[in-house]
C-alpha cells in the first residue's frame, strides 16, 4: 500500500477527527461527573459501572469514538502514520481549551506552555517532506 503526503483534504479528517475526539472525550467527562462517584472502590464500582453505562452522554461519547475509528482508517489510507499521529495531535490543543469552557477547568500556564510546543511542533512535522522529496532527479 503506498501512502503519500498531507494534503488539504486530509488535514481537514485528521482536523474533524480530533474535533471529534474533543467533543467525544468532553460527553464522556460530563457522562461520568452525573454518576457523582468521584472516588472509584471496590465498593462503589459495580455502581459507578451502572450509572454510566445508563448515560447518554457516556454512549454518545463512545459513538464518536467509532466514527472517529473510522475516519483515521480513512486516513491512515492516504498519509505516513509518520505525518498523521504528529498532526493528529492537535487534540492536544483542542481539548484543554474545550475543558475550560465547557468544563470550567483551569489550565495553568506552565500547561499552555507545553501546548504552544506541541502547537509548533505539529506545524514543523506538517510542513516536512519525505527524504528525497523535492530534490532534483540527478
Amino acid at each position: 500500500m503506498r501512502t503519500g503526503g498531507l494534503t488539504l483534504k486530509i488535514f481537514l479528517l485528521i482536523v474533524l477527527n480530533d474535533i471529534g475526539d474533543t467533543v467525544a472525550q468532553l460527553l464522556m467527562k460530563k457522562g461520568l461527573l452525573h454518576t457523582g462517584i468521584g472516588d472509584i472502590t471496590p465498593g462503589n464500582f459495580t455502581e459507578f459501572v451502572a450509572g454510566n453505562a445508563a448515560s447518554p452522554l457516556v454512549w454518545a461519547g463512545m459513538a464518536i469514538f467509532i466514527l472517529n475509528f473510522f475516519i483515521w482508517i480513512v486516513v491512515l489510507s492516504r498519509v505516513d502514520l509518520s505525518i498523521a499521529m504528529p498532526v493528529g495531535s492537535t487534540s492536544y490543543i483542542f481539548v484543554p481549551l474545550a475543558a475550560m469552557f465547557f468544563l470550567h477547568e483551569a489550565v495553568s500556564p506552565l500547561r499552555w506552555a507545553g501546548i504552544i510546543l506541541i502547537a509548533v511542533g505539529i506545524h514543523f512535522v506538517s510542513q516536512s517532506k519525505k527524504p528525497g522529496e523535492g530534490k532534483a532527479p540527478a
